[in-house]
């Protein structure tokens, strides 16, 4: 059993093991207090984020103080349990249909955990809670008796009795959450009642079934079992999220056979309103059967009675016994096929030459002896990168999620592993393409300034199969040179006067190319710490004043004077752009 396994490898650490980290009985007293009966979902998340996740998050930050431990565990980022905001559905601007996110849970009652990892925020697993008077412990304990195939043993069959409806409830259930965490891409969630909790596991090499794992601490808990503590709510989500925390996102052909699973049109409060309340009472006959762990020598935490410093002998058998009867090392961070440093495509110094215009190969790229002579075409790179995103598509391949998003798009690290180009995609959805396709012809406005004050743009690329993040299916990819990191992130490391002084120039260079940003903000900033480039970008909202395209003004005075007029406007918007972009730059300062 996989906790059994996690719990077996954190006592091998004295610093965590010998420590207090669980509340006092003051302070379960004092939480209990504030407890009321559960009526809602909404209700049972407040009780679960006071009595389990706060407690969840205190053993994680504990983990993460011992740094032996944490990489032991494979743990990389931070994981916090945020509030309860990401819950609800994004808005959606009037008037523009929409596809329904790909996974999606429009129900209010799922809840995604996020690990945040140089600044990316990236889903690790999923709750979905259940109040219990709508899933009652004995219809879980017999839904989940045995295997279920919804479609073999639910879907359009009937049966009158309680044993059917538990499998129906069960079964709706675990969908609703599994169809869920396919969106996210994830492949670690659980159910919450309050009363019990049931793990599920999406495998690696088969998206398309789900393992699940019925758990009741307040029986599993037993004053015998020295291991007690292991089975209270905390400490068995807390193990549940080690092992989320310690895997790798599945790559994209898991998400590749996600597609040929079926869709099931069902709500579990339409499952549970078909059933008969006269059905839901009838005897129960299936009990539940707490497991107990046989490998443990002793506790790996300690009661309060038995807190104290370990014995070094004592230290020493468990580190021994740890490394026999531990989990298998997590699984290795990405890496790519190559073993090529990984260096994002440096913007180097451009001048005011176009991408095409720039054959000459920068001898200063850590990939440089990979690229060739000189550069190959943007029409060749683009033919190149379609195919290959279309084919690698494995745990080592060459595009992986940079769990960064803007209001529509996202991004991704891409390599063409046959030159070594490395660079970032931004995705966009199909039903967004209108905006990628206008960014792009901003970029094509911008070129003489592509790689001094903007990314180098290679272009956009229609994807023969597509790309998947956080509910996200990601058509379209607009080829970008690495910008840096937000300002935001290195403010507090730079010259501030020297960064308002060159993003005032990058902006005037834009206005005279007659672009207005529309956007203009610090986290549209970024800084390269290797070139010491400052870089605007996400020109999805810019505008274009078409006026900067074209001749020489008709000496026609109507036109003169409309277009006088025409300008004094736009310089005024200009204006105000670069002395809103400068005044927010100068409350970073503060």
């Amino acid at each position: 059993m996989q906790q059994e396994a996690i719990w077996n490898q954190l006592k091998g650490s004295s610093l965590f093991s010998s420590q207090p980290h669980f509340p006092s009985q003051h302070s379960l007293q004092f939480v209990k207090s504030y407890l009321r009966p559960l009526s809602s979902e909404n209700c049972l998340r407040y009780f679960e984020r006071d009595v389990v996740e706060n407690p969840v998050q205190t053993l994680m930050d504990e983990v993460y103080k011992d740094f032996t431990l944490r990489d032991a565990l494979g743990l990389r980022g931070t994981v916090t349990f945020e509030s309860h905001t990401n819950l609800e559905p994004s808005p959606v601007p009037p008037g523009k249909p929409r596809r329904k996110a790909r996974g999606k849970g429009n129900q209010a009652d799922q809840y995604c955990v996020y690990r945040d990892s140089g600044g990316g925020h990236i889903p690790v697993f999923a709750i979905e809670y259940k109040a219990p008077h709508k899933l009652r412990l004995d219809e879980l304990v017999t839904g989940l008796e045995s295997e279920i195939q919804p479609e073999r043993d639910v879907i359009n069959k009937n049966g009158g009795n309680f044993a059917f409806a538990a499998k129906c409830l069960a079964a709706a259930i675990v969908t609703q959450l599994f169809s869920y965490m396919i969106g996210k891409g994830i492949q670690y969630g659980y159910v919450c009642t309050g009363e019990a909790f049931v793990f599920l596991h999406i495998p690696n090499d088969d998206p398309t079934i789900v393992y699940f794992s019925l758990c009741v601490p307040s029986l599993d808990v037993m004053d015998d079992d020295q291991t007690r503590l292991h089975r209270t709510a905390a400490a068995q989500a807390f193990a549940f999220a080690i092992q989320a925390l310690s895997v790798d996102p599945p790559p994209a052909s898991w998400h590749d056979r996600t597609t040929t699973l079926d869709v099931w049109p069902v709500e579990y409060d339409d499952v549970l309103r078909d059933i008969p309340e006269t059905v839901r009472k009838e005897p129960r006959a299936t009990p539940y059967k707490p497991q107990r762990w046989k490998s443990f020598k002793r506790s790996p935490i300690q009661t309060r009675s038995r807190c104290k410093p370990l014995d070094s002998d004592m230290v020493a058998d468990d580190d021994s016994s740890s490394s026999e009867e531990g989990p298998p090392s997590p699984s290795p961070k990405h890496s790519y096929r190559s073993g090529r440093r990984q260096a994002l495509m440096s913007p180097g110094t451009r001048s005011d030459k176009t991408p095409n215009s720039t054959r000459r190969v920068d001898e200063t790229c850590p990939n440089f002896e990979h690229h060739g002579p000189e550069h190959i075409s943007q029409q060749e790179f683009q033919q190149l990168i379609r195919e290959q995103l279309a084919k690698d598509r494995g745990p080592d391949a060459d595009c992986v999620p940079l769990y960064i998003s803007g209001a529509l798009g996202s991004l991704f690290k891409v390599c063409l592993s046959s030159h070594s180009y490395t660079m970032v995609a931004k995705g966009m959805e199909s039903f967004d393409l209108d905006r990628l396709q206008h960014e792009n012809k901003i970029y094509n406005r911008l070129r003489s300034i592509q790689g001094k004050y903007v990314p180098v743009c290679l272009g956009m690329v229609d994807l023969i199969l597509p790309y998947y993040y956080d509910c996200g299916v990601f058509s379209h990819f607009l080829f970008l040179s690495w910008g840096g990191q937000p300002l935001a992130h290195c403010m507090n490391l730079l010259n501030k006067q020297n960064v308002t002084d060159t993003v005032t120039a990058a902006y005037k260079e834009m206005h005279k190319l007659g672009v207005l940003h529309c956007d203009a903000a610090p986290r549209n900033v970024l800084h390269d710490k290797h070139t010491g480039t400052v870089m605007i970008v996400d020109f999805e909202r810019s505008e274009l004043d078409s006026r900067k395209a074209l001749g020489p003004i008709s000496p026609n005075a109507g036109n003169r004077k409309r277009k006088r007029v025409i300008s004094r406007q736009g310089e005024d918007a200009f204006a105000r752009e670069l002395s809103s972009i400068v005044t927010a730059l100068s409350r970073m300062e503060k």
